[in-house]
Protein backbone atom coordinates (compact mmCIF):
# COMPACT_ATOMS: atom_id res chain seq x y z
CA UNK A 1 0.00 0.00 0.00
CA UNK A 2 1.54 3.31 -0.76
CA UNK A 3 2.45 5.76 2.27
CA UNK A 4 -0.40 7.86 2.63
CA UNK A 5 1.19 11.50 2.40
CA UNK A 6 0.27 12.83 6.19
CA UNK A 7 2.16 14.22 8.55
CA UNK A 8 0.92 14.28 12.28
CA UNK A 9 2.24 16.18 15.24
CA UNK A 10 1.92 14.36 18.81
CA UNK A 11 1.25 17.38 21.36
CA UNK A 12 0.71 15.77 24.91
CA UNK A 13 1.99 16.58 28.47
CA UNK A 14 4.88 14.41 29.87
CA UNK A 15 2.73 14.84 33.13
CA UNK A 16 -0.27 13.48 31.75
CA UNK A 17 -0.16 11.44 28.96
CA UNK A 18 3.73 10.33 28.25
CA UNK A 19 3.12 6.52 28.14
CA UNK A 20 0.32 6.66 26.35
CA UNK A 21 1.93 9.48 23.29
CA UNK A 22 4.79 7.45 23.15
CA UNK A 23 2.44 4.11 22.47
CA UNK A 24 0.56 5.98 19.90
CA UNK A 25 3.41 7.26 18.34
CA UNK A 26 4.90 3.66 17.60
CA UNK A 27 1.36 2.79 15.99
CA UNK A 28 1.56 6.00 13.92
CA UNK A 29 4.74 5.36 12.70
CA UNK A 30 4.06 2.65 11.94
CA UNK A 31 1.42 3.30 9.66
CA UNK A 32 2.62 6.45 8.02
CA UNK A 33 6.54 6.70 8.30
CA UNK A 34 8.87 7.69 11.13
CA UNK A 35 9.66 10.75 9.70
CA UNK A 36 5.45 11.82 8.94
CA UNK A 37 5.04 11.76 12.90
CA UNK A 38 6.45 14.49 15.22
CA UNK A 39 6.65 13.58 19.12
CA UNK A 40 9.16 16.01 20.91
CA UNK A 41 10.67 12.72 22.75
CA UNK A 42 11.35 11.05 19.64
CA UNK A 43 12.34 13.85 16.97
CA UNK A 44 15.24 16.39 17.43
CA UNK A 45 13.73 19.40 15.73
CA UNK A 46 11.86 21.84 18.26
CA UNK A 47 8.61 21.42 18.18
CA UNK A 48 7.44 24.89 16.78
CA UNK A 49 9.75 24.48 13.93
CA UNK A 50 8.43 21.13 12.72
CA UNK A 51 4.79 22.37 13.42
CA UNK A 52 5.53 25.29 11.03
CA UNK A 53 7.51 23.05 8.49
CA UNK A 54 4.91 20.84 7.69
CA UNK A 55 2.32 23.94 7.62
CA UNK A 56 4.71 24.67 4.05
CA UNK A 57 4.17 21.41 2.92
CA UNK A 58 1.54 21.67 0.11
CA UNK A 59 1.40 17.96 -1.19
CA UNK A 60 0.65 16.57 2.23
CA UNK A 61 -2.47 16.99 4.85
CA UNK A 62 -1.27 18.20 8.14
CA UNK A 63 -2.90 16.93 11.97
CA UNK A 64 -2.17 17.96 14.89
CA UNK A 65 -3.20 15.17 17.31
CA UNK A 66 -3.92 17.16 21.01
CA UNK A 67 -3.74 14.45 24.00
CA UNK A 68 -6.00 15.13 26.89
CA UNK A 69 -5.98 13.51 30.05
CA UNK A 70 -7.67 13.74 33.15
CA UNK A 71 -4.43 16.20 34.51
CA UNK A 72 -4.36 17.93 31.40
CA UNK A 73 -6.35 21.08 31.99
CA UNK A 74 -5.41 21.39 35.65
CA UNK A 75 -2.01 21.29 34.97
CA UNK A 76 -2.38 24.25 32.58
CA UNK A 77 -4.68 26.01 35.50
CA UNK A 78 -1.85 25.54 37.69
CA UNK A 79 1.00 27.05 35.57
CA UNK A 80 -1.17 29.98 34.35
CA UNK A 81 -2.18 30.32 38.36
CA UNK A 82 1.37 30.92 39.09
CA UNK A 83 1.32 34.75 40.38
CA UNK A 84 4.73 35.34 41.46
CA UNK A 85 5.84 33.45 38.72
CA UNK A 86 3.55 31.99 35.98
CA UNK A 87 5.04 28.71 33.75
CA UNK A 88 5.61 28.81 30.47
CA UNK A 89 3.30 26.04 29.22
CA UNK A 90 4.66 25.04 25.78
CA UNK A 91 1.74 22.81 25.05
CA UNK A 92 -1.14 25.66 25.29
CA UNK A 93 1.39 27.70 23.14
CA UNK A 94 1.57 25.06 20.23
CA UNK A 95 -1.93 24.42 20.69
CA UNK A 96 -2.84 27.80 19.61
CA UNK A 97 -0.92 28.30 17.24
CA UNK A 98 -2.21 25.20 15.18
CA UNK A 99 -5.77 26.85 16.06
CA UNK A 100 -5.32 29.86 14.30
CA UNK A 101 -3.85 28.09 11.41
CA UNK A 102 -7.61 27.28 10.37
CA UNK A 103 -8.04 24.83 7.24
CA UNK A 104 -3.99 24.64 6.82
CA UNK A 105 -4.03 21.52 9.39
CA UNK A 106 -6.90 19.64 11.05
CA UNK A 107 -6.72 19.67 14.61
CA UNK A 108 -8.25 16.67 16.39
CA UNK A 109 -8.75 16.44 20.07
CA UNK A 110 -7.74 13.03 21.64
CA UNK A 111 -9.00 12.01 25.20
CA UNK A 112 -7.05 9.73 26.38
CA UNK A 113 -8.87 7.97 29.50
CA UNK A 114 -12.00 6.53 30.52
CA UNK A 115 -14.46 9.14 30.60
CA UNK A 116 -11.68 12.53 30.35
CA UNK A 117 -14.11 15.57 31.21
CA UNK A 118 -13.67 18.08 28.06
CA UNK A 119 -15.71 21.23 27.73
CA UNK A 120 -14.63 24.69 27.09
CA UNK A 121 -15.57 25.10 30.74
CA UNK A 122 -12.05 26.74 32.44
CA UNK A 123 -10.41 26.86 28.86
CA UNK A 124 -8.73 30.32 28.15
CA UNK A 125 -10.21 32.37 25.47
CA UNK A 126 -7.72 31.19 22.90
CA UNK A 127 -8.66 27.60 23.03
CA UNK A 128 -12.54 27.88 23.16
CA UNK A 129 -12.36 26.45 19.75
CA UNK A 130 -10.71 23.48 20.84
CA UNK A 131 -13.84 22.37 23.10
CA UNK A 132 -15.80 22.94 19.50
CA UNK A 133 -13.92 19.87 17.37
CA UNK A 134 -15.52 16.58 17.61
CA UNK A 135 -12.64 14.55 19.42
CA UNK A 136 -11.83 11.24 19.80
CA UNK A 137 -10.80 8.72 22.06
CA UNK A 138 -8.18 6.54 23.29
CA UNK A 139 -9.57 4.38 26.39
CA UNK A 140 -7.15 1.71 28.04
CA UNK A 141 -9.15 -1.27 27.47
CA UNK A 142 -9.97 -0.42 23.94
CA UNK A 143 -6.60 1.34 22.92
CA UNK A 144 -6.44 -1.25 19.82
CA UNK A 145 -10.36 -0.38 18.59
CA UNK A 146 -9.76 3.31 19.51
CA UNK A 147 -6.55 3.70 17.63
CA UNK A 148 -7.16 1.34 14.98
CA UNK A 149 -10.56 4.08 14.42
CA UNK A 150 -7.82 7.07 14.30
CA UNK A 151 -5.47 5.93 12.45
CA UNK A 152 -8.61 5.22 9.54
CA UNK A 153 -10.00 8.89 9.97
CA UNK A 154 -6.47 9.82 9.51
CA UNK A 155 -6.19 7.99 6.10
CA UNK A 156 -9.82 9.18 5.14
CA UNK A 157 -7.93 12.72 5.44
CA UNK A 158 -5.07 11.80 3.53
CA UNK A 159 -6.37 10.81 0.71
CA UNK A 160 -9.03 12.90 0.64
CA UNK A 161 -12.14 11.65 1.49
CA UNK A 162 -12.99 14.09 4.40
CA UNK A 163 -13.04 17.29 4.08
CA UNK A 164 -11.45 20.49 5.96
CA UNK A 165 -12.47 21.12 9.13
CA UNK A 166 -14.12 24.75 9.14
CA UNK A 167 -11.77 27.26 9.56
CA UNK A 168 -12.11 28.11 13.71
CA UNK A 169 -13.14 31.44 14.60
CA UNK A 170 -10.44 33.82 15.22
CA UNK A 171 -8.85 33.90 18.57
CA UNK A 172 -6.78 36.44 20.44
CA UNK A 173 -3.09 36.56 20.55
CA UNK A 174 -1.35 33.57 22.68
CA UNK A 175 0.02 37.00 24.58
CA UNK A 176 -3.14 38.21 25.38
CA UNK A 177 -4.96 35.93 26.56
CA UNK A 178 -7.38 36.14 29.61
CA UNK A 179 -5.67 34.11 32.49
CA UNK A 180 -7.84 31.44 34.56
CA UNK A 181 -7.29 32.65 37.67
CA UNK A 182 -6.96 30.83 41.07
CA UNK A 183 -10.42 32.64 42.59
CA UNK A 184 -12.83 30.35 41.70
CA UNK A 185 -11.15 28.00 38.51
CA UNK A 186 -13.20 29.35 35.69
CA UNK A 187 -11.87 31.53 33.05
CA UNK A 188 -11.60 35.12 34.20
CA UNK A 189 -13.78 37.65 32.87
CA UNK A 190 -11.95 41.03 31.59
CA UNK A 191 -11.40 42.88 34.62
CA UNK A 192 -12.74 46.22 35.46
CA UNK A 193 -9.95 48.27 35.73
CA UNK A 194 -11.06 52.39 36.33
CA UNK A 195 -9.02 55.20 34.34
CA UNK A 196 -7.05 57.22 36.96
CA UNK A 197 -9.43 59.81 38.52
CA UNK A 198 -8.67 63.41 39.97
CA UNK A 199 -7.93 61.86 43.49
CA UNK A 200 -5.55 59.74 42.29
CA UNK A 201 -3.72 62.64 40.28
CA UNK A 202 -3.50 64.31 43.34
CA UNK A 203 -1.99 61.79 45.46
CA UNK A 204 0.17 61.42 43.00
CA UNK A 205 1.41 64.95 42.94
CA UNK A 206 1.51 65.04 46.68
CA UNK A 207 4.02 62.18 46.88
CA UNK A 208 5.98 64.12 43.99
CA UNK A 209 5.72 67.60 45.09
CA UNK A 210 5.36 67.71 48.98
CA UNK A 211 7.03 64.58 50.21
CA UNK A 212 9.24 63.58 47.37
CA UNK A 213 8.61 59.85 48.21
CA UNK A 214 7.44 58.21 44.91
CA UNK A 215 9.93 56.47 42.57
CA UNK A 216 9.23 56.40 39.01
CA UNK A 217 9.92 53.03 37.85
CA UNK A 218 10.19 52.55 33.96
CA UNK A 219 9.88 50.04 31.38
CA UNK A 220 10.14 49.79 27.82
CA UNK A 221 6.62 50.75 27.13
CA UNK A 222 6.05 54.17 27.30
CA UNK A 223 5.85 56.07 24.22
CA UNK A 224 1.94 54.41 22.81
CA UNK A 225 2.57 54.77 19.40
CA UNK A 226 4.84 53.38 16.58
CA UNK A 227 6.95 55.72 14.18
CA UNK A 228 5.44 58.28 11.58
CA UNK A 229 7.21 59.73 9.44
CA UNK A 230 4.70 62.09 8.64
CA UNK A 231 5.06 63.53 12.11
CA UNK A 232 8.76 63.61 12.09
CA UNK A 233 8.82 62.31 15.38
CA UNK A 234 11.19 58.68 15.96
CA UNK A 235 9.78 56.96 19.24
CA UNK A 236 11.66 54.06 21.18
CA UNK A 237 10.98 50.80 20.15
CA UNK A 238 9.19 48.74 23.00
CA UNK A 239 10.73 45.52 24.33
CA UNK A 240 8.28 43.82 21.87
CA UNK A 241 9.11 45.69 19.05
CA UNK A 242 12.81 45.11 19.95
CA UNK A 243 12.19 41.22 19.66
CA UNK A 244 10.52 41.79 15.94
CA UNK A 245 13.27 43.24 14.38
CA UNK A 246 15.76 40.68 16.05
CA UNK A 247 13.60 37.71 15.16
CA UNK A 248 13.26 39.10 11.60
CA UNK A 249 16.35 39.75 11.04
CA UNK A 250 18.05 36.74 12.34
CA UNK A 251 15.59 33.94 11.05
CA UNK A 252 13.56 33.24 14.30
CA UNK A 253 10.01 33.49 13.12
CA UNK A 254 9.03 30.04 15.15
CA UNK A 255 10.35 31.68 18.52
CA UNK A 256 7.89 33.10 21.01
CA UNK A 257 7.92 36.97 20.58
CA UNK A 258 9.27 37.55 23.89
CA UNK A 259 12.93 39.58 23.87
CA UNK A 260 14.91 37.16 26.16
CA UNK A 261 13.50 34.30 24.81
CA UNK A 262 14.76 36.06 21.03
CA UNK A 263 17.89 37.32 22.04
CA UNK A 264 18.87 33.72 23.59
CA UNK A 265 18.02 32.26 20.44
CA UNK A 266 20.00 35.02 18.22
CA UNK A 267 23.13 34.73 20.82
CA UNK A 268 23.26 30.44 21.04
CA UNK A 269 22.82 30.44 17.18
CA UNK A 270 24.47 33.51 15.90
CA UNK A 271 26.73 34.23 18.53
CA UNK A 272 27.77 36.98 20.67
CA UNK A 273 28.67 39.68 18.34
CA UNK A 274 25.79 39.61 15.59
CA UNK A 275 23.21 39.93 18.71
CA UNK A 276 25.26 43.28 20.20
CA UNK A 277 26.11 44.07 16.55
CA UNK A 278 22.51 44.39 16.16
CA UNK A 279 20.93 46.19 19.83
CA UNK A 280 23.77 48.45 19.20
CA UNK A 281 22.73 49.66 15.50
CA UNK A 282 19.01 49.75 16.84
CA UNK A 283 19.30 51.44 20.06
CA UNK A 284 21.96 54.37 19.15
CA UNK A 285 19.80 55.43 16.27
CA UNK A 286 18.45 58.98 16.69
CA UNK A 287 15.04 58.54 18.68
CA UNK A 288 13.04 61.28 20.70
CA UNK A 289 12.61 61.76 24.39
CA UNK A 290 9.10 60.54 24.87
CA UNK A 291 6.25 62.36 26.95
CA UNK A 292 7.23 59.87 30.28
CA UNK A 293 10.63 61.33 29.92
CA UNK A 294 10.33 64.87 29.35
CA UNK A 295 7.67 65.22 32.18
CA UNK A 296 10.11 63.65 34.40
CA UNK A 297 13.07 65.71 33.19
CA UNK A 298 10.61 69.07 33.27
CA UNK A 299 9.53 68.40 36.97
CA UNK A 300 12.46 70.11 39.04
CA UNK A 301 11.83 73.34 37.05
CA UNK A 302 8.22 73.14 37.48
CA UNK A 303 8.77 73.19 40.97
CA UNK A 304 10.42 76.34 40.84
CA UNK A 305 7.40 77.71 39.09
CA UNK A 306 5.43 76.54 42.00
CA UNK A 307 8.21 78.26 44.54
CA UNK A 308 8.22 74.93 46.25
CA UNK A 309 10.81 73.24 47.73
CA UNK A 310 13.38 70.83 45.11
CA UNK A 311 12.37 67.83 44.84
CA UNK A 312 14.33 65.53 43.27
CA UNK A 313 13.16 61.35 42.02
CA UNK A 314 15.27 58.11 42.13
CA UNK A 315 13.93 57.01 38.65
CA UNK A 316 14.76 53.19 37.85
CA UNK A 317 14.44 51.76 34.27
CA UNK A 318 14.99 48.72 32.89
CA UNK A 319 15.72 50.25 29.41
CA UNK A 320 18.71 50.02 27.49
CA UNK A 321 18.69 53.50 25.30
CA UNK A 322 19.71 56.89 26.55
CA UNK A 323 16.27 59.03 26.08
CA UNK A 324 15.97 59.86 30.06
CA UNK A 325 19.15 61.42 29.91
CA UNK A 326 18.47 62.72 26.80
CA UNK A 327 15.67 64.80 28.01
CA UNK A 328 17.36 66.02 30.93
CA UNK A 329 20.51 67.39 29.09
CA UNK A 330 17.82 69.33 26.74
CA UNK A 331 16.38 70.77 29.89
CA UNK A 332 19.80 71.07 31.66
CA UNK A 333 18.86 69.25 34.97
CA UNK A 334 21.74 67.99 36.62
CA UNK A 335 21.13 63.84 36.83
CA UNK A 336 23.73 61.16 39.14
CA UNK A 337 23.79 57.62 36.82
CA UNK A 338 23.73 54.44 37.73
CA UNK A 339 24.32 51.71 35.53
CA UNK A 340 24.40 47.60 36.24
CA UNK A 341 27.57 46.40 34.14
CA UNK A 342 27.09 43.21 32.59
CA UNK A 343 30.18 42.96 30.58
CA UNK A 344 33.56 44.31 31.09
CA UNK A 345 36.32 44.62 34.04
CA UNK A 346 33.04 45.87 36.32
CA UNK A 347 31.05 43.06 35.39
CA UNK A 348 28.82 42.13 38.31
CA UNK A 349 28.85 45.23 39.64
CA UNK A 350 26.95 49.48 39.62
CA UNK A 351 29.08 51.85 38.06
CA UNK A 352 28.67 55.47 40.03
CA UNK A 353 28.02 58.03 37.77
CA UNK A 354 28.26 61.38 39.78
CA UNK A 355 27.25 64.64 37.83
CA UNK A 356 29.93 66.42 39.86
CA UNK A 357 32.56 63.94 40.07
CA UNK A 358 34.47 60.71 38.08
CA UNK A 359 32.86 57.39 37.68
CA UNK A 360 33.60 54.70 40.61
CA UNK A 361 32.77 51.22 40.50
CA UNK A 362 30.98 50.06 43.84
CA UNK A 363 32.45 46.47 44.72
CA UNK A 364 31.01 46.44 48.20
CA UNK A 365 27.27 47.73 47.21
CA UNK A 366 26.34 47.04 50.91
CA UNK A 367 28.71 49.67 51.85
CA UNK A 368 28.54 52.52 48.94
CA UNK A 369 27.21 56.04 50.74
CA UNK A 370 28.01 58.26 47.76
CA UNK A 371 24.52 58.42 46.09
CA UNK A 372 23.30 62.02 46.48
CA UNK A 373 21.03 60.59 48.84
CA UNK A 374 20.22 61.42 52.33
CA UNK A 375 19.79 59.98 55.74
CA UNK A 376 16.04 60.29 55.63
CA UNK A 377 15.96 59.53 51.18
CA UNK A 378 15.59 63.13 50.22
CA UNK A 379 17.77 63.56 46.97
CA UNK A 380 19.96 66.58 46.27
CA UNK A 381 19.45 65.64 42.61
CA UNK A 382 17.96 62.94 40.31
CA UNK A 383 19.17 59.68 40.55
CA UNK A 384 18.97 57.47 37.57
CA UNK A 385 19.25 53.79 37.75
CA UNK A 386 20.22 51.51 34.83
CA UNK A 387 19.19 48.02 36.47
CA UNK A 388 19.75 45.87 33.05
CA UNK A 389 22.54 47.77 31.79
CA UNK A 390 23.15 50.32 28.67
CA UNK A 391 23.71 50.63 25.01
CA UNK A 392 27.12 50.95 24.31
CA UNK A 393 28.58 54.72 25.49
CA UNK A 394 31.43 56.68 27.24
CA UNK A 395 31.30 58.80 30.69
CA UNK A 396 35.06 60.77 30.84
CA UNK A 397 37.01 58.13 30.65
CA UNK A 398 35.28 55.16 31.16
CA UNK A 399 33.76 53.18 28.56
CA UNK A 400 31.45 50.61 28.01
CA UNK A 401 30.12 48.38 25.60
CA UNK A 402 27.96 44.75 25.25
CA UNK A 403 26.39 46.00 28.48
CA UNK A 404 23.26 43.92 28.30
CA UNK A 405 20.84 42.00 30.74
CA UNK A 406 18.72 40.68 27.67
CA UNK A 407 18.93 36.69 27.22
CA UNK A 408 17.46 34.19 29.33
CA UNK A 409 20.60 33.23 30.40
CA UNK A 410 21.24 37.05 31.22
CA UNK A 411 18.51 37.30 33.32
CA UNK A 412 19.21 33.98 35.74
CA UNK A 413 22.42 35.08 36.17
CA UNK A 414 21.67 38.57 37.37
CA UNK A 415 18.45 37.52 39.61
CA UNK A 416 20.11 34.58 41.13
CA UNK A 417 22.42 36.61 42.84
CA UNK A 418 21.87 36.35 46.78
CA UNK A 419 21.69 37.88 48.81
CA UNK A 420 19.89 41.25 46.90
CA UNK A 421 22.02 43.10 49.02
CA UNK A 422 25.16 41.82 47.14
CA UNK A 423 23.92 43.45 44.11
CA UNK A 424 21.76 46.57 44.30
CA UNK A 425 23.64 49.63 46.46
CA UNK A 426 22.34 50.07 49.90
CA UNK A 427 21.53 53.58 49.37
CA UNK A 428 19.17 52.74 46.32
CA UNK A 429 17.87 49.59 47.51
CA UNK A 430 16.72 51.43 51.00
CA UNK A 431 14.93 54.44 48.91
CA UNK A 432 13.08 51.68 47.21
CA UNK A 433 11.75 50.03 49.88
CA UNK A 434 10.54 53.35 51.62
CA UNK A 435 8.76 55.01 48.89
CA UNK A 436 5.67 54.57 46.88
CA UNK A 437 6.44 53.01 43.60
CA UNK A 438 4.96 54.82 40.05
CA UNK A 439 4.97 51.59 37.45
CA UNK A 440 4.98 52.92 33.75
CA UNK A 441 5.37 51.25 30.71
CA UNK A 442 5.24 47.67 32.30
CA UNK A 443 3.16 44.54 31.89
CA UNK A 444 3.58 41.83 34.38
CA UNK A 445 3.60 39.16 32.04
CA UNK A 446 7.31 40.47 32.08
CA UNK A 447 9.32 37.26 34.35
CA UNK A 448 12.08 39.43 34.74
CA UNK A 449 10.37 42.17 36.40
CA UNK A 450 8.04 40.05 38.48
CA UNK A 451 11.35 38.14 40.08
CA UNK A 452 13.24 41.40 40.30
CA UNK A 453 10.47 42.88 42.37
CA UNK A 454 10.03 39.59 44.65
CA UNK A 455 14.04 40.27 45.64
CA UNK A 456 13.76 43.61 46.16
CA UNK A 457 10.70 43.40 48.98
CA UNK A 458 11.70 39.57 49.78
CA UNK A 459 8.66 37.66 48.26
CA UNK A 460 6.21 40.44 50.03
CA UNK A 461 3.52 43.00 48.96
CA UNK A 462 5.24 46.58 48.05
CA UNK A 463 5.37 48.16 51.74
CA UNK A 464 4.27 51.62 51.24
CA UNK A 465 0.88 52.32 48.66
CA UNK A 466 1.93 52.00 45.11
CA UNK A 467 0.55 52.37 41.73
CA UNK A 468 0.57 50.96 37.99
CA UNK A 469 -0.73 52.58 34.52
CA UNK A 470 -1.24 50.34 31.87
CA UNK A 471 -3.22 51.16 28.32
CA UNK A 472 -5.14 47.51 27.99
CA UNK A 473 -4.71 45.49 31.70
CA UNK A 474 -6.09 42.20 31.44
CA UNK A 475 -6.78 39.49 34.43
CA UNK A 476 -3.62 38.09 35.16
CA UNK A 477 -2.72 42.36 35.57
CA UNK A 478 -5.44 43.08 38.15
CA UNK A 479 -4.60 39.75 39.69
CA UNK A 480 -0.78 40.52 40.10
CA UNK A 481 -1.09 44.13 41.04
CA UNK A 482 -3.48 43.69 43.54
CA UNK A 483 -1.88 41.07 45.25
CA UNK A 484 1.60 43.39 45.41
CA UNK A 485 -0.15 46.12 47.11
CA UNK A 486 -0.58 48.26 43.60
CA UNK A 487 -3.39 50.03 43.09
CA UNK A 488 -3.69 49.55 38.79
CA UNK A 489 -5.06 52.04 36.33
CA UNK A 490 -6.03 51.91 32.72
CA UNK A 491 -4.83 54.99 30.84
CA UNK A 492 -2.27 55.44 27.84
CA UNK A 493 0.82 56.90 29.23
CA UNK A 494 1.52 59.61 27.04
CA UNK A 495 -2.17 61.31 28.07
CA UNK A 496 -1.70 60.00 31.25
CA UNK A 497 1.76 62.39 31.78
CA UNK A 498 -0.23 65.34 30.00
CA UNK A 499 -2.73 65.32 32.62
CA UNK A 500 -0.43 65.18 35.61
CA UNK A 501 1.45 68.36 33.63
CA UNK A 502 -1.86 69.80 33.51
CA UNK A 503 -2.38 69.96 37.10
CA UNK A 504 1.20 71.32 37.83
CA UNK A 505 0.39 73.93 35.61
CA UNK A 506 -2.72 75.21 36.83
CA UNK A 507 -1.08 74.88 40.57
CA UNK A 508 2.04 77.04 39.18
CA UNK A 509 -0.91 79.67 37.88
CA UNK A 510 -2.87 79.25 41.08
CA UNK A 511 0.13 80.71 43.10
CA UNK A 512 1.42 83.30 40.81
Amino acid sequence: MTEPQLRIFINYRREDTWGEAEFLYERLANRFGSKNVFLDARSLQPGMKWLQEIMSQSASSAVFLSLIGPRWLPIMKERLQAISHPTEDYVLFEISYALRQGPEIWVIPVLVGDAVPFTGEGLPPVLQALAEIEAEQVRPKRSDEDIAHLIQILEEIASGQRSLPPEPIPEPDIREIDIVMPSGGDVASPPTVPPPDAAHLELILQHMVNEGNLVPFLGSRLTGKKADPLDGQRPLPNADELAARLAKRFGAKSIRPDLPVVAQYVYLTRGRPDLYKMMGQILTAEYDPGPVHQFLARFPRRLKKLHADPQYQLIVTTNFDTALEQAFKKENEPYDLAVYMASGADKGKFVHFPYDGFPEAIPIPNAYGKFPIGDYGELERTLIVKIHGAVDRSSGDYRWKENYVITEDHYIDYLSRSPIESLVPVQILDKLRDSHVLFLGYTVREWNLRVFLQRIWRGEPLGARSWAIEPEPDALEKEFWAHSNVDLYAAGLPEYVRRLEGRLDGLAQASA
